[in-house]
């Protein structure tokens, strides 16, 4: 059974790209079948690639060290980015309309 699903939804896969080039696209006959036979297995690879990577995140175990008071530990770090605006003149003022 689990065959037949993975074949089934393939298939609708292929029926899905094959309308999405035909009518978005508005590709021809032949680019559409072209599109939709070299997308389908891109797809169900890039689709296979990413459940692995999750499925081998899940597997980890979670640590279990606690941070002693003070610490921060290395999961529980803050990002900062700062994005700053200039004008074409290098001048921030000018960017903030000052």
């Amino acid at each position: 059974m689990e065959r037949i699903k993975n074949a089934a939804l393939i298939f609708c896969l292929f029926v899905f790209l094959l309308v999405v080039f035909s009518s978005y696209f508005r590709a021809n006959e032949l680019g559409s079948l072209c599109g939709a036979l070299t997308g389908t297995p891109l797809l169900v690879h890039v689709f296979n690639r990413l459940m692995a990577l999750r499925r081998g995140s899940e597997a980890k175990p979670p640590s279990r060290e606690v941070p002693l008071f003070g610490e921060s530990s290395p999961s529980n770090r803050e990002q900062v980015v700062v994005l700053r605006l200039e004008g074409s003149n290098g001048n921030r003022d000018q960017a903030a309309g000052r």
